[in-house]
């Protein structure tokens, strides 16, 4: 069965690209949209795995931006998000990953890696393009060690502090109260933040800390140890 797409982008050569390529790759378009009313049709119209969107589209009578994508996730909390976007600032890009998107894409680069933001938000999971890397990786550097505690939520720290005493996500759902893929999710924003892009690093990253502080741990100890990792 094919995975189904909406895509979302004021400019139809965008759409028009984007939908060749993902086709190419067997995703079913299900809807195409130009500006906010448009999607928000199409999303009450279509169910979809998987939205793709751009982060700006001023034309539409209904908010774009955060607004919009957070609308997104309301209405369809179970649907995979990739925002295209050119967006340089590091805190609006944590935003976007804090409100659930799973994928962030450089709308600079080629468009032949939108199939691999694609299937990253379908299965849950998390993809940045390079360039986004870079700008944490640039702002990590610039920020002291006490600002490394701001960049994660107080619940992607509850879920990174079970992680790290060795309960596995299903668990940590139950525990919480929260569904799986809510869990999921706020782990793998929790490690875009920290500039892991495996669970291999996240271990490593966990590691590092020591256990004997795990009860008050948060972001800020062992920012060493996270650093180490932003180069990988």
């Amino acid at each position: 069965m094919q995975s189904t797409v909406i895509i979302a982008d004021d400019h139809p050569v965008v759409v028009a690209g984007v939908e060749t390529i993902l086709k190419s790759h067997r995703y079913q378009v299900v809807a195409r949209a130009h500006d906010t009313d448009a999607l928000f049709d199409a999303l009450t119209d279509h169910p979809c795995d998987v939205v793709v969107t751009d982060f700006s589209m001023p034309e539409g009578s209904q908010p774009d931006g955060m607004p919009m994508i957070r609308r997104i996730r309301a209405l369809r909390p179970d649907t995979g998000i990739v925002v295209l976007t050119m967006l340089s600032n590091p805190a609006i890009l944590r935003t976007l990953l804090d409100v659930g998107v799973a994928a962030i894409f450089d709308k600079r680069t080629s468009l032949r890696d939108v199939p691999v933001a694609v299937h990253a938000a379908e299965v849950g999971r998390s993809y940045l393009s390079p360039a986004v890397r870079r700008l944490f990786h640039e702002a990590d550097c610039a920020d002291n060690a006490d600002d490394l505690a701001t960049r994660l939520s107080p619940r992607e720290v509850e879920v990174l502090r079970a992680y790290a005493q060795g309960y596995g996500l299903v668990d940590i759902a139950a525990s919480m109260g929260r569904s799986l893929k809510t869990i999921s999710r706020q782990k793998r924003s929790a490690m875009a933040k920290l500039g892991l892009i495996n669970d291999a690093q996240l271990y490593q990253y966990l590691a590092g800390i020591r256990a004997g502080m795990l009860e008050d741990w948060s972001p800020a100890i062992e920012a060493a140890a996270s650093l180490r990792f932003f180069a990988l």
